[in-house]
């Protein structure tokens, strides 16, 4: 299967199964840039939330309920999925009330083992050959505004991988 990893799948026909299995593929990859980012970054793609659990989440939705179509596809080999299985396995033994602190976004940019997730998945990307390409995002927001201030409603963020100058 060939992946091109700027092409926005999303704009493609979901319905065909090339399509669908290369759009997934691409949102593990922007999650991987995502949790490869310092903090700052990782706050500025993430924006509002709870953006420790949300970049987990993320990765859950992308890479473990979806891996067996990647290696099936080819697009990721035995030692790359190794490395995410074992990415996988670290946010799991954090998960829950096991590692409150790990999950405290005020820590993000102080606690190694954020710093720990940086590297491994700087590892995987360079692994699947992606150092050259960087993500670059689009958000809109709606907000209310009342007494109290203005309240955020609604808030999209569109994704995308480019080629690094």
């Amino acid at each position: 299967m060939n992946f091109d990893p700027t092409f926005d799948y999303g704009f493609s026909d979901l319905k065909k199964e090339d399509n669908l299995v290369c759009w997934k593929f691409g949102e593990l990859v922007k999650t991987l840039f995502t949790l490869s980012s310092n903090a700052d970054r990782q706050i500025e793609i993430m924006g509002a939330g709870i953006v420790t659990d949300e970049m987990a989440e993320d990765f859950d939705t992308y890479f473990t309920l979806s891996y067996k179509q990647f290696v099936d596809n080819k697009l990721i080999d035995e030692t790359t999925t190794n490395k995410l299985k074992y990415l996988d396995n670290f946010f799991d033994e954090r998960s829950g009330d096991k590692d409150p602190d790990f999950w405290d976004n005020t820590t993000l940019s102080t606690n190694n083992d954020w710093q720990n997730v940086r590297t491994q998945a700087k590892e995987i990307l360079t692994l699947m050959g992606f150092e050259n390409l960087d993500i670059d995002f689009k958000r809109t927001e709606k907000h209310e505004k009342s007494n109290e201030g203005q309240k955020l409603l609604i808030q999209t963020t569109r994704t995308r991988l480019i080629r690094k100058p």
